[in-house]
């Protein structure tokens, strides 16, 4: 049987799904940082894929939103071969996480989405003009400012500041010991560990927890990580008409309930320019729609890399 994938390539986590079926299928994310990540992805999604597939089922198109899309086409090309290779893929589509993640969350193509996570993943589309603008995504190196990896480098860092006398006292002293060692060798530690990236980013929901409870030094660092998603959301919808442009977020930083959500929310409700919608669904189901032809027209444009048997 002919089925379409979709898959979720984040850095923390990397998910498939079969379209039309229940379930998902996780494996571990990944970075920048990890190695070699054309082999990484591919092992990861092959591993998903064999998890996830019926005896009889074959892949037919399979869609891949990434975070670690690779910049150069032929790298993009070995990737999108070893994916077909180890899945017998007959297609094979490559694009970005933000692509996906704006599929799955405006169906009518549409809008600003905002997805947090690890990193930052901001796309606008005006779906009558066909414009349309990437903000931020550059990276833990050089952006995805006010994302988890943002906010738990500065949560650490906000802990030995305090420990050695340059900051502030905050609960995050307590909260770093207790995930990564002593104080006095912490930083050494976390340099050494195998995913530093993904270790650091996982601190950003302790940043938000004790935010919640009050830790002032935590909620400034919540306090400008909202400031940050704001001006990201804000930038990318200056290319998208009429107003109030519709803006989703999507991501586990942002889940609700969360203080950076609230943050969020409250920052852009009063600009005149945009509208807070709820997400109708999420990167995987907007990869899912891709590769099952059910998602809005136009996004093939904004499809990398393609690879057909």
């Amino acid at each position: 049987m002919i089925v379409s994938v979709g898959v979720d390539g984040g850095q923390s986590q990397v998910r498939l799904a079969i379209a039309g079926r229940d379930g998902v299928h996780v494996v571990e994310g990944v970075a920048h940082s990890d190695g070699d990540t054309v082999a990484l992805v591919a092992d990861g999604v092959a591993e998903a894929w064999h998890r996830a597939r019926a005896v009889d089922d074959e892949p037919g198109r399979m869609v891949l939103g990434l975070t670690t899309m690779p910049a150069d086409d032929s790298e993009a090309g070995r990737l999108a071969e070893a994916i077909a290779e180890r899945t017998g893929a007959r297609e094979v589509w490559l694009t970005g996480d933000a692509v996906t993640a704006h599929a799955g969350a405006l169906p009518d193509g549409h809008g600003v989405v905002m997805v947090v996570g690890t990193g930052i993943a901001c796309l606008a589309i005006d779906a009558a003009t066909g414009a349309s603008r990437r903000v931020d995504g550059d990276g833990f190196l050089l952006g995805d400012a006010g994302a988890s990896f943002w906010i738990g480098s500065r949560g650490i860092e906000a802990a030995l500041r305090s420990a050695d006398g340059r900051g502030q006292e905050t609960s995050l002293d307590g909260a770093a010991v207790q995930r990564f060692g002593e104080l006095d060798t912490l930083a050494a530690r976390v340099h050494a560990l195998d995913r530093p990236v993904n270790a650091i980013a996982h601190f950003a929901s302790v940043v938000q927890e004790h935010a919640a409870a009050g830790d002032a030094v935590a909620d400034r660092i919540i306090a400008a990580a909202a400031e940050e998603i704001a001006r990201t959301v804000l930038a990318a919808a200056s290319v998208v008409t009429p107003a109030p442009v519709p803006v989703a977020l999507e991501g586990r930083a942002v889940a609700d309930g969360t203080p950076l959500r609230a943050r969020v929310v409250a920052r852009l409700r009063d600009e005149p320019g945009v509208r807070m919608v709820e997400a109708a669904g999420t990167p995987l189901d907007g990869a899912c729609a891709l590769a099952a032809g059910t998602a809005r027209p136009g996004y093939e444009r904004l499809i990398r890399t393609r690879r057909s048997a």
